[in-house]
């Protein structure tokens, strides 16, 4: 009896650690599924970042040095981190803002070139701010601190980034809302962006498709081509 009840026992220890080791395996299973979709997403990021600060530099160099290395415009060769870095982090910030919102990260990169220049405190003529040049009068606009804290935003100049994130990811949120009013449409979204209203300004939106394809030139890539989250497509 005693030997029956030791079998029954070590039976249910064995069965039970098999059954331990059958979850185990699946647990890794699915946690190797989940995150290796992510890893590839997160490498693709990556590159897209490298790629687009490759274009944002070639895009606003004023002159070369006789090694062919490019000269970038003052406001970025004085940036207290270096405009490499500058450019690199506008770049993860167009690229994160991109993928949360659905929007091409080239496309808002050619929109903040042709607003700013990607000086981060280009004024404009009404008073718009960041590079992508979001102008203060907008309600919405209070919610970003950079356009409506002055003494914040001279502390910016001293930031890696400048403080751009926050500018960028609400340009993103009004690319979003403009996409969705205008049906899907680019460049009509892009008028409502420029002007309030769908298909506003076709000159504005022309020039920054084209600017989107100077920067893709830049990077080595084909028009339409971006490693890049695409969600919207122009008419």
């Amino acid at each position: 009896m005693a030997r029956l009840r030791s079998f029954l026992n070590h039976s249910k220890r064995a069965r039970s650690a098999a059954a331990l080791l059958f979850v185990s395996a699946a647990l890794v299973c699915m946690w190797t599924l989940r995150t290796e979709p992510l890893a590839a997403q997160a490498a693709l990021e990556r590159g897209t970042v490298n790629q687009l600060s490759q274009a944002m530099r070639a895009r606003i160099a004023v002159s070369y040095t006789k090694t062919g290395r490019t000269i970038p415009a003052y406001h970025c060769r004085h940036a207290p981190e270096g405009c490499e870095t500058r450019l690199s982090t506008f770049a993860q910030y167009l690229v994160d803002a991109g993928t949360q919102h659905g929007i091409d990260p080239w496309l808002m990169a050619a929109m903040a070139f042709k607003e700013s220049g990607f000086n981060p405190f280009a004024l404009g003529s009404l008073g718009e701010l960041g590079i992508l040049q979001i102008n203060p009068g907008r309600r919405d606009a209070k919610q970003v601190r950079f356009i409506r804290d002055e003494w914040y935003r001279r502390r910016c100049r001293k930031e890696p980034g400048a403080c751009q994130r926050e500018v960028i990811e609400h340009a993103a949120q009004l690319i979003s809302r403009s996409l969705e009013r205008c049906e899907r449409d680019v460049k009509d979204a892009l008028g409502l962006y420029n002007t309030g209203r769908c298909g506003g300004n076709d000159r504005y939106a022309k020039r920054i498709l084209a600017e989107r394809d100077e920067l893709l030139k830049a990077a080595g890539l084909a028009a339409g081509k971006a490693s890049a989250v695409v969600v919207a497509s122009s008419k």
